[in-house]
């Protein structure tokens, strides 16, 4: 019988038994907390990522599609002095 009623081991408590599983809940909880939380940052970089992939492909087609604007725009700009040139000269007589 008296056996039973002691300790596993020689100066272990039952407070200090119940104070080191607490602390070893509260560290698995904390374990599992970061875990979780990083997998779900994994998970939004990668969006994020596949985001910018996007917007630097758009970023690339909008700078092609604006040159090709500017371009027209110089030879319509060309076009209309070519015209007004004409039409000066029509007038004119020459």
């Amino acid at each position: 019988m008296t056996a039973m009623m002691n300790p596993a081991a020689p100066g272990v408590t039952p407070t200090l038994l119940i104070v080191l599983v607490l602390v070893r809940v509260i560290i698995v909880l904390g374990f599992v907390l970061v875990m979780s939380r990083h997998r779900n940052l994994a998970i939004r970089h990668e969006a994020l990522a596949q985001d910018v992939g996007t917007l630097k492909a758009t970023m690339t087609t909008v700078s092609a599609r604006l040159t090709e604007i500017s371009q027209d725009g110089k030879h319509n700009t060309e076009l209309l002095h070519t015209i007004i040139r004409g039409t000066i000269e029509s007038a004119s007589g020459k």
